[in-house]
């Protein structure tokens, strides 16, 4: 039987996603037999799936996943970088730290789960190195403990423990095979729990399906449900066709409810937290969402879209991602997807590039500069209903981070008329940066972050200044303005004044009298800094242009015409001239001319 299986909402599509790629996996590795290989058909708008290779699914979905999340590759990377670390004496005491927990922290795990493992003697060996002259030590052990982790069934049961935790629980719970009674489950014993929780019910309910249109007679209908009276959905109709005609059958079976999903097909279950957790809710809680006044199935779904539902994390690029800079952040695992009104293939293709990109860590700049490559103004519909979104979800709390990113067209031009304009500022904030612009905040803010960590850390740096210039380009495709080359020098001038006022400033030095204090330019610099940052972050331009002139009179420097715009704000907005005055304010002179040739 052919099934087909079409887009819809997200997480649909990042369901058929992640099914095509655990069977591309499957067959590329000899998981599933290449008889199956026109078995999962790519069509325009979903998947052709043939139910013959659904029983083929569960084996490629955990080798898949332990390729992926592979323990002996994490841990093995994570030590490299530690050893190479531990080759610098001043570093090897920390270095040594780092080491010591990873193999302790695994090691133990390896002890509960095959205790004839020589994990002990490993330990002793570790405990006795200290100096950095134990180094060629150091390096036996983890070459030992590396030997160890990639045993086939200790990375197995190592990889299946972090993925269920650190990833399937946040999209399902403790459902199947993710309860921790299943813990004891071995690679046989995950595949079968996949086999009955999920796959045997399509099954089932499809052969349902066939044998009330097939059915000649009643009782073929009543037989098939007493064949399988332990699946719950049959044990109820049974009770309520057994006394029923074949008519009278079929048209209660009319009357079942419909998968909201996957149209065309009964619905045994709900969308609830146990199907989708980052948005799903308990059927309990569920008051404002009852279907057709039924609070016992307020969402209801197949079995078909709970399987589909059920490949999401193979769909997703996962990753981690700080939520705040610096001291105050804290990092979370995130799922991201890609999502258009563009054909189905066209989307794998592109999920599939935003994924490698990801495990690249590549900036996220470079990564939507590359997905709208290709995209052109005659595709104008395309870019309207094309979006980044990520979410970060966590069961126990029963919380959800969920972020949207729409593409429109101006910032497509963007992407495309200035990849790479931002390579010059700081990663995190570079983030932070082009994610609100997707959300269509000003990003204003994330450069007010970024002028206050250089103030706060002392940083001398072009960074600010580019996102400054990049922030006005944005503006200005968004009010749709073509030619930059005008208010780009603007901004560039204004970036250079500051960075004379700071060397007037500097020139000036420290007092000539040796019992007269008086703070060092640099403090100055900051002082000063913060105070026109203040000003800016409020929209103050009387105190802003109040503290610019002071400035300026006492480093005996002429004020620029452009500042007027603070006022007026004609040819750029107040807060593109208070930032790059700042940005140049604590950049050295030099830092900015190369960059500003090249742009």
């Amino acid at each position: 039987m052919k099934l087909e299986l079409r887009m819809g909402d997200w997480m649909v599509t990042m369901g058929l996603v992640g099914l095509y790629r655990v069977f591309e996996y499957g067959l590329r590795n000899g998981v599933i037999d290449q008889r199956y290989r026109q078995s999962v058909l790519v069509l325009p708008q979903g998947l052709e799936v043939e139910t013959d290779v659904l029983p083929q699914l569960p084996r490629a979905y955990f080798l898949y996943l332990i390729d992926e999340y592979s323990a002996a590759k994490r841990e093995s990377e994570r030590l490299l970088f530690y050893m190479e670390q531990a080759k610098r004496e001043n570093l090897f005491s920390t270095a040594l730290s780092n080491i010591k927990k990873v193999i302790t922290d695994i090691g133990k795990r390896i002890q509960k789960y095959f205790p004839d493992e020589p994990v002990e003697p490993l330990f002793e060996k570790l405990k006795s190195i200290k100096k950095p002259t134990q180094w060629d030590q150091l390096q036996e052990c983890v070459s030992d403990f590396q030997k160890m982790i990639r045993k086939e069934a200790i990375n197995e049961k190592l990889t299946l423990n972090y993925f269920k935790a650190a990833i399937l629980k946040s999209f399902f719970g403790q459902v199947s095979f993710l309860n921790v009674s299943k813990n004891y489950l071995d690679l046989e014993g995950h595949i079968e729990q996949f086999q009955t929780d999920y796959i045997a019910p399509v099954q089932y309910d499809l052969q349902l399906e066939y044998i009330l249109q097939s059915a000649s007679a009643v009782d073929e209908i009543l037989s098939f449900l007493d064949q399988h009276v332990d699946y719950g959905p049959f044990k109820t109709l049974k009770k309520v066709w057994k006394k029923k005609t074949l008519s009278q059958v079929r048209e209660e079976a009319k009357r079942l409810a419909e998968c909201m999903l996957f149209p065309g097909h009964f619905a045994f279950y709900n969308f609830e937290e146990m199907v989708f957790s980052p948005i799903g809710l308990s059927k309990g809680n569920a008051l404002n969402f009852n279907w057709n006044l039924q609070d016992k199935q307020p969402n209801p779904i197949s079995s078909l879209a709970k399987l589909v539902l059920f490949f999401a994390p193979a769909g997703a690029a996962i990753y981690s991602k700080r939520e705040q800079l610096y001291d105050q952040g804290e990092y979370r695992t995130y799922a991201g997807f890609v999502q258009s009104d563009a054909a189905f293939p066209e989307i794998l293709q592109k999920n599939n590039h935003f994924k490698q990109m990801k495990q690249q860590k590549d900036p996220f700049d470079h990564i939507v500069s590359k997905l709208v490559q290709s995209i052109t103004t005659e595709a104008r519909y395309v870019i309207d209903h094309l979006f980044f979104l990520e979410f970060s979800s966590d069961y126990d709390s029963k919380k959800t981070h969920l972020h949207y990113y729409h593409l429109p067209l101006y910032l497509a031009r963007y992407f495309v008329e200035y990849p790479g304009k931002l390579d010059y500022v700081h990663y995190e904030y570079r983030e932070q940066f082009i994610q609100e612009v997707l959300r269509g905040v000003d990003p204003a803010q994330a450069i007010y972050r970024y002028l206050r960590d250089c103030i706060e850390n002392g940083r001398s740096h072009i960074g600010p200044y580019i996102a400054v210039r990049e922030r006005n380009r944005i503006m200005q495709l968004k009010k749709g303005v073509k030619g930059m080359e005008k208010t780009d020098k603007r901004v560039y001038a204004l970036y250079r004044s500051g960075q004379e006022i700071r060397k007037a400033v500097e020139q000036a030095g420290a007092p000539k009298a040796a019992d007269h204090y008086s703070a060092s330019p640099s403090k100055k610099i900051s002082s000063i800094a913060y105070r026109l940052l203040n000003a800016a972050k409020a929209g103050d331009r009387k105190s802003f242009l109040d503290t610019l002139f002071r400035l300026h009179m006492s480093a005996e420097r002429p004020i620029s015409p452009l500042f007027l715009n603070a006022l007026h704000e004609r040819d750029l907005d107040f807060t593109t001239v208070a930032n790059a005055f700042i940005a140049g304010l604590l950049s050295r002179e030099g830092q900015g001319e190369q960059e500003e040739v090249v742009s």
